[in-house]
């Protein structure tokens, strides 16, 4: 099967080589892995230029930096002095941006390239994994700046504000999430190396889970620095196979170190608990170190992300105690299970997910916030495309059925209606609710408004554009509460 079914843009320039990027231009400028990439650009005082299908609330934070932003993509827009044109292969390979850099010779270099050049000379913990790396890039982005070491980040989400994921601080560290999706993470340099787990995604690119440990060994061996350290989590057998793997060397491999649930694990998270918006946990560490977490975020795996961040942070040499206090402030990455709002007695949450995995972390979460209320949770679920349902639609199945109610909806690729009716059929034999499809997104944000009760929290689940519909689904809420007063 191939491996690389993605349109696959050459570029001139790959990881290790020097990337001039002082006018550098951004095709997809609004994406969440180019977007921090570009703000850090502008930050350091580089020449940035980027466009993209549509603004944003982002890109327009973007303009604020001086970065100049443009609707639609256009040979024309490519800057006459351009150093580079930045491009990931979501761009596909006839945009007119891409065919003008190659006609004029400018260098195309891939997102991750460009990432690769920015955190040369800086201590880096690169942040990867199939959940969770966000969270964890964010809360290491949110413990270090309030411990005031000033770092640069990238992470693929906004921290608070729009724009916010990406900081060029004037400080030695460097934190980084980095995509696996394109294997575009071998062959980037690091100091540590963070895998929050391994599970089996982006079949456009992977065939089976196997290939995916396959990847890290390889993005590991080639790009972790002498002396680095790779922190792993213990739980799951590919993390431990890979493990395995990388210390059958004469050298014996990198340092690992571990965390998890397990009994063997180096950072061992127990008595994990989440309630009322909160998540709770004894993170029992090295030389019988013991650490109270006290999270603002809710969800059990929120908790095994901050293990994987204080373990980072621990071999990074910062202090542990004022880690864990600042820990405490983290509000989370936008649209990871955070909130959007409240209306007529109803929570409303935005939720990335897009794999079972996520959206059973992300209900759990939900069903925890929900039982606080004595409500219910009911989901606006928006899948990426038909290839992962095709896919993974079993095990969305599954996990959506801990819904109290489901509305399907259509994604901004294009699902077909029979395809999300199949999908409901399947949520309903796994025990499921699941009895609206309603293709239009806003059309689907009205019905569960109507459905939902006071001390509901109302989820709106998905990688596409279904968050942008919270503002309906609020003014419907506000309306029938107004209805009844």
């Amino acid at each position: 099967m191939c491996e690389t079914a993605v349109p696959r843009i050459a570029p001139t320039l790959v990881a290790g080589v020097p990337v001039d990027l002082s006018r550098v231009h951004f095709v997809g400028v609004g994406g969440t892995g180019m977007l921090p990439v570009a703000r850090v650009c502008a930050e350091r005082g580089f020449i940035v230029s980027g466009s993209d299908a549509r603004t944003t609330p982002q890109i327009e934070a973007l303009t604020q930096l001086g970065v100049r932003t443009y609707a639609g993509h256009r040979a024309g827009q490519v800057p006459a002095d351009a150093t580079a044109v930045v491009f990931t292969h979501a761009v596909a390979e006839d945009n007119p941006e891409i065919l003008e850099a190659r006609e004029r010779g400018i260098p195309l270099v891939h997102r991750s390239t460009a990432l690769d050049a920015l955190m040369a000379g800086r201590a880096s913990i690169a942040v990867m994994g199939t959940h969770g790396k966000s969270s964890t890039a964010g809360m290491l982005s949110v413990a270090l700046s309030r411990m005031e070491q000033h770092p640069s980040y990238v992470v693929g989400g906004d921290l608070d504000g729009p724009g916010s994921g990406g900081r060029a601080g004037r400080g030695d560290l460097f934190v980084a999430e980095v995509d696996e999706s394109d294997r575009t993470h071998i062959g980037m340099t690091m100091d540590i190396a963070v895998i929050t787990n391994i599970a089996f995604d982006h079949p456009e690119n992977y065939h089976w889970v196997g290939a995916h440990v396959d990847a890290y060994e390889r993005c590991i061996r080639l790009g972790l620095r002498a002396g680095g350290t790779l922190v792993l989590n213990a739980d799951l057998p590919e993390c431990r196979d890979l493990a395995s793997r990388l210390a059958e060397t004469e050298d014996g491999g990198p340092r690992v170190v571990t965390f998890g649930v397990s009994p063997s694990a180096d950072w061992r998270v127990a008595d994990a608990a989440t309630e009322g918006g909160r998540s709770t946990a004894v993170l029992h560490g090295p030389d019988g170190m013991e650490i109270a977490l006290d999270l603002r975020v809710p969800g059990v795996h929120q908790l095994l992300n901050a293990a994987a961040a204080i373990a980072a942070l621990h071999t990074a040499g910062q202090d542990l105690d004022a880690a864990v206090e600042q820990l405490g402030y983290f509000d989370g990455v936008r649209r990871r299970m955070t909130p959007a709002g409240e209306a007529a007695g109803v929570r409303v949450h935005d939720s990335y997910a897009h794999h079972p995995g996520e959206v059973r972390a992300d209900l759990a979460a939900a069903r925890s916030l929900a039982e606080s209320g004595g409500g219910r949770v009911i989901t606006v679920f928006q899948p990426a495309d038909a290839l992962r349902l095709d896919i993974f639609g079993v095990g969305f199945a599954e996990e959506l059925a801990a819904n109290d109610e489901v509305v399907l909806t259509d994604s901004v690729r294009g699902v077909p209606e029979a395809v999300l009716k199949m999908l409901a059929a399947r949520t309903n034999a796994s025990g499921g609710r699941a009895q609206h499809v309603i293709m239009d997104r806003e059309d689907a944000v009205r019905h569960a408004a109507e459905a939902a009760q006071p001390g509901d929290v109302v989820v709106l689940m998905g990688a596409g554009d279904i968050a942008e519909a919270g503002p309906v689904l609020l003014q419907v809420l506000k309306e029938m509460a107004a209805a009844v007063a």
